[in-house]
This record gives C-alpha cells, sequence and structure tokens, in this order.
C-alpha cells in the first residue's frame, strides 16, 4: 500500500493528536550565552534538552538481523523527536511562518511512523490496530536475515547520529525561532542519511517507499524553514533519493523509483514559497 493510501485513515487520528499539542550523546543546547534575551529562551532550550536526550535514550539498540525491523526501531524515536521540538516552539516562538509550518511537521511525523509500523506488522500507534497488520507482519517475516548488513545499517546510522548531535549543539542566540531552525535543519538531515541507509540496506519494499517519501518530506520541511526565516536555500542540492557512497550498486531496480521521487521534490521546492506565506 503507499504511503499516501496509508495517510487516509490516519489522518483522522492525527487530527485529533493535535489538538493535544500545546543518551550518553547529550546535545550542547543549553550552553549559556549572556543577556537576558537568551535566560528567556531558556525554558524552550531546556524542552529540547530533554526531548533529545530521550530520543538518543530510546534510538540506542541492539542490531536484531533485521534492518528493516532496526530502521522503524530508531527512525520513530528519532520521529518523536521532530514532534517534541515543532510543539517545544508553539508556546515560545514569533514567527508566523514557522509556527503555521510546526504543526505540519507534527502531521508528517506521526503519519510516517504510522506508516512504518503498519509496513513491519506492528500497531499504527499503540492504541489502535489496522486489518492490514497482520499481512504486514506476515510478508515481513518472509525477508531473510542479514546480520552483517543490519550491523553496518545501525553502526552507520549510529554515526549519523553523533553528526547530527555535533550540528544541533548551537550557541543560543536569544532567538527561539531562529535556534529551533538551527536544530531542527540537523535533525531533519538525520532522518534524510537513516533514509538513505534504508534504502542501500533494508530489504521491505514498503519501507524503501516510506524512506523516498521521509527525504522529501524532510527536505521540503528544511527548505520551509529556511524560508520563513529568509534564509537563502542552497545553491545545489544532491538527489533526494542518493544512497551513501557505494550503495545501491544494483540501483536500476530503483531507477524509476528515485526518477519520480526527485520529480517530487523539485515539484515540492517550487511550491514552498508560497506555502509560507
Amino acid at each position: 500500500m503507499a504511503l499516501s493510501n496509508m495517510r487516509r485513515p490516519i489522518a483522522l487520528t492525527v487530527a485529533a493528536a493535535l489538538v493535544s499539542i500545546g543518551t550518553s550523546r547529550v546535545p550542547a543546547l543549553a550552553q549559556q550565552a549572556p543577556g537576558q534575551t537568551v535566560s528567556a529562551e531558556a525554558p524552550f532550550l531546556a524542552q529540547n534538552d530533554a526531548a533529545m536526550d530521550k530520543m538518543m535514550k530510546d534510538m540506542t539498540i541492539k542490531p536484531s538481523g533485521d534492518v528493516d525491523r532496526d530502521f522503524v526501531a530508531m527512525m520513530v524515536p528519532h520521529h518523536q523527536g521532530a514532534i517534541d521540538m515543532a510543539e517545544a516552539l508553539l508556546p515560545y516562538g514569533h514567527n508566523p511562518k514557522l509556527l503555521r509550518i510546526a504543526p505540519e511537521i507534527v502531521v508528517e511525523q506521526l503519519q510516517e511512523i504510522a506508516a512504518m509500523r503498519l509496513a513491519i506488522g506492528e500497531p499504527a500507534s499503540p492504541t489502535w490496530v489496522t486489518n492490514g497488520a497482520h499481512d504486514a507482519r506476515a510478508a515481513a517475516s518472509s525477508y531473510k536475515a542479514n546480520p552483517v548488513g543490519d550491523a553496518a545499517f545501525v553502526s552507520r546510522s549510529n554515526a549519523a547520529m553523533d553528526k547530527m548531535m555535533t550540528d544541533m549543539a548551537v550557541k543560543p542566540t536569544g532567538d527561539v525561532d531562529h535556534d529551533l531552525v538551527a536544530m531542527m535543519v540537523p535533525h531533519h538531515q538525520g532522518a534524510i542519511d537513516m533514509a538513505q541507509l534504508e534504502l542501500q540496506y533494508g530489504q521491505n519494499p514498503q519501507l524503501k517507499t516510506i524512506a523516498q517519501e521521509i527525504i522529501v518530506d524532510q527536505m521540503q520541511e528544511i527548505a520551509l524553514m529556511r524560508l520563513a526565516l529568509g534564509e537563502p536555500l542552497p545553491p545545489s542540492m544532491s538527489s533526494p533519493t542518493q544512497a551513501p557512497s557505494g550503495a545501491m550498486q544494483s540501483a536500476p531496480s530503483h531507477e524509476s523509483e528515485a526518477n519520480q521521487t526527485q520529480m517530487r521534490m523539485s515539484a515540492a521546492m517550487q511550491m514552498a514559497p508560497a506555502r509560507t506565506h
């Protein structure tokens, strides 16, 4: 089932969730900087610190031998971290464009969490189950274990998360909106990096489709957040589905899918400025 089709029944649950919006690798987000404006930002930074601490703890997994299952096990708390960061902006942010983008980030991450869980036969959320979960579980169990590939996937994902946390260690400026984007951009890049690794090592075709959707969505949201602050976009961007070095040696089987995703990304980037008005 395509991700876009999955989102229809999920949308009702996501809408309800929006009503309530109101590890060792610890980020240095709460570095102190002089001035009362930075002090006023402290509650926002503390909330983000707590969210990132929980995210990294929940993402610390032992390789199971199943790349697809471990991808979901790591990506779900990563997406939850983005949700927590977006929700933290709502009571403290001032930029009206970012305040509109934040709930969209929440919706997107919730939909993708549900879709990833369904793809491996898990309930979309702990509170409800769909009819397709049993069939997805049976299909997921048919894939061969790949301990070597899974160990490489987890190791490279951990390296991506280490880089993400380093890049998120921004010095507070006193501007909540600016600092949220400065942290959220590398966080979204971390999701892109993990999704590219799923394209390289994963076996579940449904998850591979979702991984490409994640790449497109995260890149679009990065563009929207930068545009909301009046920041320029990078002069050039690599293909949204370009895997890491040495990845996808048998790329022809995914060529048409990748081309479709790249076209969707190009269209999304053209639409991005209009969505921030």
